[in-house]
């Protein structure tokens, strides 16, 4: 990681997660469907700048390759951190999130992801839940990203 200098703390939480990392996780086990693995590489580079973060999820779900791009900045009007992304299906979306005491908190329309850093911050992990009311969240599936020895 590099070292952000004169940048506020907003800013250099988000520098945590520059680099190369490998991704490994599952979608949980249903009644009706078996556990799904997820496998591949997410990158997280400033843009000029240092500002937003690009974020390019490589990654395998099952049988299906998924190809994401995000953009990941701070707003101080929300005092959140906006995460809009596009997929290689057509999809696009938008979330907020919060740190708070070690914790990231992801929120979207129906996903919210709850993890943090471990290991000196070469770890990234977490579970995601979902929801179809918008009240009631269930746990769908875990995920870890481990950095690329080359980018500790």
């Amino acid at each position: 990681m590099r070292s952000i200098k004169n940048r506020e703390t907003k800013y250099e939480l988000l520098n945590q997660f520059a680099g190369l990392w490998k991704t490994e996780g599952a979608i949980l086990q249903t009644d009706t469907t078996p556990e799904i693995k997820i496998w591949g590489t997410d990158t997280y580079e400033w843009l000029p700048g240092e500002y937003f973060l690009l974020h390019k999820a490589d990654v395998v779900v099952g049988d299906d390759t998924n190809n994401t791009f995000e953009i990941i900045g701070f707003d101080k009007k929300l005092n959140k951190y906006t995460m809009q992304h596009y997929d290689n299906k057509g999809n696009s979306g938008f979330m907020t999130a919060i740190y708070l005491d070690g914790l990231w908190t992801f929120l979207g329309e129906t996903l919210r992801f709850s993890g943090g850093f471990k290991n000196d911050e070469n770890e990234f992990s977490g579970i995601w839940e979902q929801t179809s009311d918008g009240e009631n969240w269930k746990h769908f599936m875990d995920i870890k990203l481990t950095r690329s020895p080359d980018q500790t």
